[in-house]
């Protein structure tokens, strides 16, 4: 069995390593790719063809799987699109700008019977995917609180290529500022490990930047019936605090992730660290895995599943 792949939009920065791992996948011909911006002189000699136009290459090319790698808005408008014309997608996080398109997205897959997958970056580190599934076994006990934090010094300020940077601060098609970039690998992960919470408290804001943007901080706190996750999300953070993270909080065990190791500290015992064991053959990145879906007829579980990621869509839009 053999795929036509589709990237549809390239301003997304995560999109030139999750080519380098679609182009490995024996089972997948890079068909074409559709991109507005100069960044199409960068990627089109890996593909068949090229286009200015997404819509154009959906209608022209037929694809079997389209990789969705646009602005938050314009990726849950190619989704929709791609799913209704037939093919399966992959959406890089977040699922999208706002709820409503969220839904629609959700909506939309489930009525075409088309594979949605919103992939997670942080799904592909061992120890976080480990310290996750054992606290959903309740390896740690009854969890109470969950922790998460993530952020850098800026999209501007390390780097990031022009494209990505101008949306990124465009509340319209970002959806917010630091909030929905960083904030939603938090709620999903609280939304996978606790479900949807029955209230969210907020504040965001512009702490650190001399320009306008919707905010370089937030942080969420998710209340649930028993139990608490607080996220943060920094545009500001000048490299490490060095703490665990992501960390939970059990009634047997506070677990957390810190350089590639998990650290338990368990009741009545000493601190131990452990090597997450490697993820297995078909689960070691997201392209890997999607196929793996298609070839199982398996719906992507964890975080990667958009009914949970619909849930973290749901946090933020409140938070907001």
């Amino acid at each position: 069995m053999s795929f036509k792949l589709a990237v549809a939009g390239l301003t997304h920065g995560h999109v030139w390593g999750l080519l380098e791992q679609w182009a490995a996948q024996p089972a997948v011909e890079l068909t074409a790719v559709a991109d507005s911006t100069p960044l199409l002189e960068r990627a089109q000699s890996r593909f068949k063809n090229a286009y200015t136009d997404w819509r154009t290459m959906l209608e022209s090319e037929q694809p079997d799987i389209v990789l969705a790698c646009a602005d938050n808005r314009t990726s849950a408008q190619i989704a929709i699109e791609a799913m209704r014309r037939g093919a399966h997608v992959m959406v890089e996080k977040p699922m999208a700008a706002d709820l409503a398109d969220a839904q629609q997205m959700l909506e939309t897959a489930q009525r075409t019977q088309r594979l949605l997958m919103i992939n997670w970056p942080t799904r592909w580190n061992p120890a976080t995917q480990t310290l996750l599934e054992r606290a959903r076994r309740g390896d740690f006990g009854a969890i109470f609180e969950f922790r998460f934090r993530a952020g850098h010094a800026g999209p501007r300020e390390i780097g990031c290529d022009p494209y990505f940077v101008g949306w990124l601060y465009d509340e319209q098609l970002n959806g917010a500022g630091a909030l929905a970039d960083f904030a939603c690998y938090g709620a999903v992960m609280s939304a996978y490990l606790l479900g949807e919470p029955t209230q969210v408290l907020a504040t965001r804001g512009n702490l650190t930047k001399d320009y306008a943007i919707a905010d370089d901080n937030a942080v969420i706190i998710a209340r649930y019936p028993k139990a608490v996750a607080v996220i943060e999300a920094t545009w500001s953070q000048i490299g490490s605090d060095g703490a665990p993270n992501p960390v939970v909080y059990g009634t047997e065990a506070t677990a957390g992730v810190i350089d590639g190791k998990l650290r338990i500290h368990r009741r009545g015992a000493e601190v131990v660290y452990e090597e997450p064991d490697p993820l297995p053959e078909g689960a070691r990145n997201a392209p890997e895995y999607f196929l793996h879906c298609l070839y199982t007829g398996t719906y992507p579980e964890g975080v990667l599943n958009p009914e949970t990621a619909l849930i973290a869509q749901k946090m933020v839009e409140a938070a907001k």
